[in-house]
């Protein structure tokens, strides 16, 4: 699965998910020189990659309802948190929201419930 970061997220996220997910291909936007790209610039290069969004941006809920997937959209909806607090949300449901994308849900939502 190829993931690519927003730009809302750190970069750095892209180095520790290739490190702890093997079977996934993450790319922040800022290394594909995409960071000031509009949402719908995004969306359309991310179809064409076949890759999944990565963001906390409500917008690209909206294409994904107007134009379908690809791309599909994992959406990140636990506000600002520390990079440590982030990784640690994401070892809980990184997998599971994966399998789900990968079984063909447009759009998996992640928040921290503690």
């Amino acid at each position: 699965m190829i993931l690519w970061i927003d730009a809302h997220l750190s970069p750095s996220l892209a180095a520790w998910i290739n490190r702890t997910y093997p079977a996934i291909q993450a790319k922040s936007l800022s290394s594909m020189n995409l960071q000031r790209a509009h949402d719908r610039t995004i969306f359309k290069a991310a179809r064409e990659a076949n890759a999944v969004i990565m963001s906390k941006d409500a917008d690209f809920l909206k294409l994904v309802d107007q134009y379908g997937t690809p791309p599909q959209l994992l959406w990140i909806t636990c506000g600002n948190t520390s990079n440590a607090r982030m990784r640690a949300v994401l070892e809980k449901s990184l997998d599971k929201a994966a399998e789900l994308l990968l079984s063909g849900e447009p759009i998996i939502e992640i928040s921290d419930l503690r």
